[in-house]
C-alpha cells in the first residue's frame, strides 16, 4: 500500500501504477480500458483527482443566452392599450385633431304646458342656463343630462320670504339635484343649502323657507345620459287666501297632478275655534297637512296634523285652534287625482 502512495504521487515519471482488484494486481492503462468498455469515457472524465489526459473528454460546453432587451409589461400587440375615445367630427378620420372642449348639447329645457289657473314662468335661456327670474306659482321643465352635457342651471329669485319645493323625477338613471345661494344675484354659486338625488322609483324632493334672494339649482347626471322632468313652485305665491273661518263652511274642488302636485289654502280665526277638515272624492291616495302660518305671511311655520284620503276612506282632521293663521296642504302621493276639500269652523 506504501507503495501505492508513492506512485500516485509521481504519475507524472511515465511508469504505470498497479491497482488492486478483488486480490488481482492490474496495471492502471489496462484498468482504464477495461472501464472505458463497461462505463464509457463520460464516467472517466467524471472522476476527480485522476489525470485521465489520454482520454478524449468533452468538455463543458455552456452556452450562455444572452438576455433579452428590457421592455416594459404591456398588453400583448394583438389586444392593444384601451384608450379614452375622443369625439371628432367625422367618425373615419384620423388625422383631424379632436376638440379639447366638445360643445355642449342642449339641455332643451321645454317648459311643460300649465293649467288655466297657473302662472305662467318667464323663461330666458343662456347656454345650459335657465334664468326664471321672480319666481311665482309653479314652473315645471322637461330637460336631459348626458356625457356632453353633465349639468344644467335654473336661476331664480324670491322677491318675499317663500317656502319652495323642488321636483325631479322622470329619470331612467340617478340624477342629482342641488339648491345654492345665487351669490349677489351674479350667477356664482356661494353655499349650498341641500341636495337630493332622484332614481327610477324615486322622486328627488327639495323643500326650503327662503328669504329673499337669488338662488341657483344645478341638476347634474349621476351615472349615465337620461332625461329628467324638473318642478319648481313657489307654494306661498300660490297658496288660496280663503279669509276668516269661523261659522262657515267653505268647500273647494281641485285637481292634483305630476305638473301641479301640491295645493295650499289659507284661513283665519279671530277667536279660538274647533275647526274640521275633510278631504275626499280621490281615486288615489292623498295627503292632507295642517300648518301654523307664520306671522300671516303665508310661510310655513310648524306641522300641527296630517292624515290621508283614499278612494274608499276620506282623510278627516279636528283640532281646537288658537286665534291666528293657518295653511291646509293637500299633496298627490300616487297619481293624478281630483278631490274635494271641506273647512268649516261651527
Amino acid at each position: 500500500m506504501s507503495s501505492g502512495g508513492n506512485g500516485s504521487g509521481g504519475s507524472g515519471s511515465g511508469i504505470p501504477l498497479p491497482v488492486i482488484l478483488g486480490g488481482i494486481v492490474v496495471a492502471l492503462p489496462i484498468f482504464f480500458t477495461a472501464a472505458d468498455l463497461l462505463f464509457g469515457n463520460k464516467l472517466l472524465c467524471n472522476l476527480k483527482g485522476v489525470d485521465v489526459g489520454f482520454l478524449k473528454c468533452e468538455e463543458d460546453t455552456k452556452v450562455v443566452t444572452p438576455a433579452p432587451p428590457f421592455s416594459p409589461k404591456f398588453p400583448p400587440s394583438s389586444e392593444p392599450i384601451k384608450q379614452d375615445i375622443i369625439p371628432s367630427s367625422s367618425p373615419t378620420s384620423t388625422s383631424s385633431p379632436a376638440p379639447q372642449t366638445p360643445a355642449p348639447v342642449s339641455p332643451s329645457p321645454t317648459p311643460v304646458k300649465l293649467s288655466a289657473d297657473e302662472k305662467p314662468c318667464t323663461v330666458e335661456q343662456n347656454g345650459s342656463t335657465v334664468n326664471l327670474g321672480s319666481l311665482e306659482g309653479s314652473c315645471p321643465f322637461a330637460g336631459n343630462v348626458s356625457s356632453n352635457n353633465l349639468e344644467n342651471r335654473y336661476r331664480f329669485k324670491i322677491d318675499n320670504p317663500s317656502n319652495i319645493s323642488l321636483f325631479l323625477d322622470g329619470v331612467n338613471s340617478e340624477v342629482e339635484m342641488f339648491l345654492y345661494s345665487d351669490k349677489d344675484g351674479n350667477g356664482i354659486i356661494q353655499y349650498q343649502l341641500e341636495n337630493t338625488s332622484a332614481i327610477k322609483l324615486r322622486t328627488g324632493i327639495i323643500k326650503q323657507e327662503l328669504n329673499v334672494g337669488s338662488y341657483i339649482i344645478v341638476v347634474k347626471m349621476k351615472a349615465r345620459d337620461t332625461p329628467y322632468s324638473l318642478q319648481i313652485i313657489n307654494n306661498t305665491s300660490q297658496i288660496q287666501k280663503l279669509g276668516y273661518l269661523e261659522e262657515k263652511t267653505i268647500s273647494k274642488n281641485g285637481t292634483i297632478t305630476l305638473n301641479n302636485r301640491e295645493r295650499f289654502y289659507s284661513f283665519q280665526l279671530a277667536n279660538p275655534s274647533s275647526i274640521s277638515l275633510s278631504l275626499g272624492g280621490v281615486n288615489s291616495e292623498v295627503e292632507m297637512v295642517l300648518y301654523s302660518d307664520k306671522n300671516g305671511t303665508g310661510v310655513i311655520q310648524y306641522q300641527l296634523e296630517n292624515i290621508s284620503a283614499f278612494n274608499s276612506k276620506p282623510g278627516i282632521i279636528k283640532s281646537n285652534l288658537r286665534v291666528g293663521n293657518y295653511i291646509v296642504l293637500v299633496r298627490s302621493k300616487l297619481r293624478d287625482t281630483n278631490y274635494t276639500l271641506t273647512m268649516s269652523a261651527p
